[in-house]
């Protein structure tokens, strides 16, 4: 029989009571390890091999419900969880939809600048065509009937348009240059192509003169002087600046439209001013194309903007540009005396003819320091033609010199004059027939070429007899 006493069998109920305490606390927790109940079971003294720790059972998985369900749910609890969810779809795709945009439009501007660059004449990097295209602003016309009209006119003979582009190789670059000075859109290069073909001692019918096309008026007003020896309209740079600021007045004063601008050069602010405010009490559209202008200004910007056409895709019409050097082809010197430019381009060696061409302000072949001291020059002749220019003794000012009938003139009565400012609705028939004389003497007075007048203009009429007089 083993020999135990109380206290030992005491100690081991106790010690067994204590265990499956310890063992029950940490399977119903489930936060002991294996390793802490082997550790607690050393502390008691029991060998490890007979602890077991049971294998936690599997949570079952949450009844995870559908989407609509939760949709259904989340409606009855927040009657605007819809109207939210819509909205996030819809602004999900506008952005998709913006960011194709964007794409696309980087696709496009890829592709105009690899047509632009494959049309674009050789060494474009010393071309002045090349600035040219970089700063055209306009928009893109090329679906309006009028401009493919005329851009059909114009390449049925690229010959023509070869002329005028080389025409206009010795005055681009300074034009060009005053247009990226007064940051103006290039297009106005183009326009002295619609206005004379580039040409100096061009006229018109309505008495326009020089490159730019000024009336008297308009160019005594922007400052180009007219006499009998010099007409400053005829003067390249001097009518190019007066040309900008007077397209610049126009823009600012049609709110930044420059085809509205190109409109008021062509027939005058007034007119489209008129045309405006009639179209705006009709309730109409108030732009170029839906004002009721002049035939000629209705054909005016469609040329331009044919012109543009041609000009920026040019193999497209069969027109081979050459290139323009990116320097300027004119130098300007200024002179104090009078000069006889025949005389001068005979001591220099080179044709008259071109010296002339380029000073066609001086309407005799001199120039007259009192009006204008600058001579314009081809620069790869200016080193010589400047030393035969100080040279030559002084010439005759033409302005200077008597006329050959001044020992007819008369000793009568002097002339007197009275003037009429013209209102709307006035034609030279009525004026004419208002002071007793006719159109004919009136137009003759006033050196009118044709019968065209416009609201503000101050006509002379004389008053009185008239004396005959030769002067």
């Amino acid at each position: 029989m083993i020999n135990t006493t109380p206290f030992k069998v005491t100690f081991v109920v106790a010690k067994t009571i204590a265990l499956c305490f310890l063992l029950t606390t940490s399977l119903s927790a489930q936060t002991s390890t294996e390793k802490s109940v082997v550790d607690a079971a050393r502390a008691l003294g029991m060998t490890p091999a007979i602890v077991r720790v049971p294998v936690p059972l599997k949570t079952p998985a949450p009844n995870r419900q559908p989407q609509q369900v939760v949709q259904k749910q989340a409606q009855k609890t927040d009657p605007y969880a819809a109207q939210r969810a819509h909205i996030f779809k819809q602004n999900a795709q506008r952005r998709k939809a913006h960011h194709q945009r964007l794409a696309n439009i980087q696709r496009q501007k890829q592709a105009r600048n690899k047509t632009k660059q494959q049309h674009l004449p050789h060494n474009t990097h010393r071309n002045v065509w090349n600035r040219v295209y970089q700063g055209f602003q306009f928009r893109n016309y090329n679906h309006n009937p009028l401009v493919q009209r005329y851009t059909k006119a114009f390449s049925k003979s690229p010959q023509r348009i070869q002329r005028l582009a080389d025409r206009s190789s010795d005055y681009m670059y300074m034009v060009v240059n005053e247009l990226s000075r007064r940051r103006m859109p290039t297009e106005l290069a183009l326009l002295p192509f619609v206005e004379s073909a580039y040409r100096n001692k061009a006229y018109s019918h309505a008495g326009a003169a020089g490159m730019w096309q000024f009336i008297p008026a308009t160019g005594r007003r922007y400052g180009l002087k007219q006499t009998r020896s010099y007409d400053a309209r005829l003067d390249s740079h001097q009518a190019t600046r007066a040309a900008f600021d007077y397209l610049q007045k126009l823009h600012r004063e049609f709110k930044g439209d420059w085809l509205l601008a190109l409109a008021a050069y062509n027939c005058g602010e007034y007119r489209v001013q008129k045309e405006i405010l009639k179209n705006r009490r009709l309730g109409k559209r108030t732009d170029y194309w839906s004002l009721s202008l002049p035939k000629e200004t209705r054909q005016y910007v469609p040329r331009l903007l044919a012109f543009k056409e041609i000009f920026r895709n040019p193999s497209a019409y069969k027109v081979r540009l050459r290139g323009i050097p990116n320097s300027p082809a004119l130098a300007r010197i200024h002179v104090n005396k009078a000069v006889n430019l025949r005389k001068a381009a005979a001591h220099a060696g080179i044709p008259s003819e071109q010296l002339l061409k380029l000073n066609s302000g001086f309407l005799h072949g001199i120039t007259t320091p009192r009006f204008s001291n600058q001579i314009t020059l081809p620069r790869k002749h200016a080193g010589r033609l400047n030393k035969v220019i100080q040279q030559l003794p002084p010439a005759i000012d033409v302005h200077n010199k008597p006329s050959r009938y001044a020992k007819y003139k008369s000793r009568g009565k002097k002339r007197r004059y009275v003037y009429h400012k013209v209102r709307s609705g006035d034609s030279l028939y009525r004026i004419a027939r208002k002071h007793g004389t006719t159109v004919k003497k009136l137009k003759r007075l006033n050196k009118m070429r044709s019968s065209r007048i416009w609201p503000g203009k101050r006509l002379k009429i004389t008053k009185g007899k008239s004396t005959r007089s030769f002067s």
